[in-house]
């Protein structure tokens, strides 16, 4: 049954093992055939649920290692860069501390604005107090004058005031500008008879010597709130012309060629007619 006259030593070990695995091919599949009957392996798989598929894939997702993120170079740290300053308009600094002295130094990044700011809170301090202080001697010295100068005491004491130029005029600041009259009946000898406890020999009368004392105190410290003013006044000046200085000489910024800011100022100390004049002007053509 294997025989095979036509095999001849020539053709080698691979022929012969060819011719051999064929023939043991053929062998089993008549074993089988034989049998009758053939039984599965226990090896063969049986079928499985999904839950159980779900659960053998996620076990097997459980046991593998976690995927490696390929290293990524990092980047090059950001080199320093000096901070740039920001441009700063001379106009804008000078006119913040015509305003508020000091925010001009502030918004140009110059910590003297502190002392601007601390002068000009100082100013108003002062100014509030010595105001309120001249304010309530003043109302002192008033409802004084009231009580113990009378027009009628006065033309009783010369009949010749009744009429007078002197008395139309008192009258006329009476019932105009009660300030000056307050000044002249203390003040002005022609109206001292009018004073309760006026001594003819004299020529006086100790209410009106306290009279004069309490006015001289509201007018002092009056005095002192408008020397604040003047001060908070200077202040601003000469804030507002440090910074312009300051701003221009750094050079972040200037007006331009064709811009020119200009200021004239007048002061009179312990006045009201002190004025600051600002031109800004710019050349369109």
């Amino acid at each position: 049954m294997f025989g095979d006259p036509h095999i001849g030593p020539v053709l080698g070990n691979e022929t012969l093992i060819l011719r051999l695995a064929h023939r043991t091919v053929l062998v089993g599949v008549l074993a089988v055939a034989f049998a009758g009957k053939s039984h599965a392996s226990d090896l063969d798989f049986r079928g499985r649920s999904t839950e159980e598929i779900l659960l053998a894939q996620r076990a097997i997702a459980d046991s593998l290692p976690p995927p490696v993120t390929p290293a990524v170079p990092p980047s090059a740290a950001p080199t320093e860069v000096d901070e740039v300053a920001t441009a700063k308009s001379p106009g804008r600094a000078f006119l913040l501390n015509m305003l508020v002295p000091g925010a001009g130094h502030l918004y140009a990044g110059n910590k003297r604005g502190w002392v601007h700011l601390g002068l000009e809170g100082a100013t108003w301090v002062t100014y509030l107090y010595y105001h309120d202080r001249g304010k309530s001697k003043e109302e002192e010295f008033q409802a004084y004058a009231d009580e113990k100068w009378d027009f009628a005491r006065w033309y009783a004491a010369d009949p010749a005031n009744q009429g007078s130029e002197e008395d139309d005029i008192l009258k006329n600041f009476y019932a105009t500008n009660k300030q000056h009259f307050y000044e002249d009946i203390g003040k002005l000898s022609a109206y001292r008879s009018g004073w309760e406890g006026y001594d003819g020999a004299t020529g006086d009368a100790q209410t009106r010597r306290f009279y004069y004392g309490v006015r001289n105190d509201s007018n002092n410290f009056l005095k002192n709130a408008r020397y604040a003013l003047v001060g908070g006044f200077l202040n601003r000046v000469v804030s507002a012309v440090d910074v312009l200085r300051i701003v221009r000489n750094r050079g972040r910024a200037n007006l331009g060629a064709n811009t020119q800011l200009k200021f004239n100022m007048r002061t009179r100390p312990f006045s009201d007619e002190n004025a600051l004049k600002v031109t800004l002007t710019h050349r369109l053509y």
